[in-house]
């Protein structure tokens, strides 16, 4: 029942870390190759750990590969067509617009707004727009948006947005 279960089992922490540690830890252990799989936080942890250890290599001639794999489902990451989680986040974006719209569907005038990750990429929201064919806007933050005059959305010229 694993699947089942947020979080993770192995753990995670997002701030600090302490490379000599890890690193006398790593050597007792006979390790001398470290994967790290994740975000940005973790490539930048994994980018320290390699500096770290080539310093201890100088000292001691303790040597150990790092190696960084990329994991975010923003789908960010250039070269790489598809990163893990991109697909399942577009799915479960695509059930929330399907949702929004029904909502929106059962009132007059309605408006159904999903909010979708991305924190500086629109990966997520535009592919679920594209799959749901039932958005009639979509703001991304690659591209800046006017909420008055002329750029504004056609059918949305007649609400004042503050």
């Amino acid at each position: 029942d694993i699947h089942l279960k947020g979080g993770t089992i192995l753990s995670s922490n997002r701030g600090g870390f302490d490379s000599e540690k890890i690193l006398v830890k790593l050597k007792e252990l006979g390790v001398n190759q470290l994967y790290l799989i994740g975000g940005d936080g973790t490539m930048r942890g994994a980018n320290a750990l390699y500096k770290a250890s080539l310093e201890e290599n100088k000292r001691s001639g303790y040597v150990l590969s790092v190696a960084g794999v990329p994991k975010t489902i923003d789908n960010d990451i250039d070269l790489v067509d598809r990163s893990f989680g991109f697909n399942t986040a577009v799915t479960e974006a695509l059930h929330a617009v399907r949702s929004a719209k029904t909502e929106a569907m059962c009132a007059p005038n309605g408006i159904g707004v999903v909010k979708l990750m991305g924190r500086h990429a629109g990966f997520i929201a535009t592919h679920a727009c594209l799959a749901s064919g039932d958005c009639d806007l979509c703001l991304i933050p690659e591209v800046p948006i006017a909420l008055t005059g002329a750029f504004l959305y056609p059918s949305f010229r007649t609400f004042t947005i503050k």
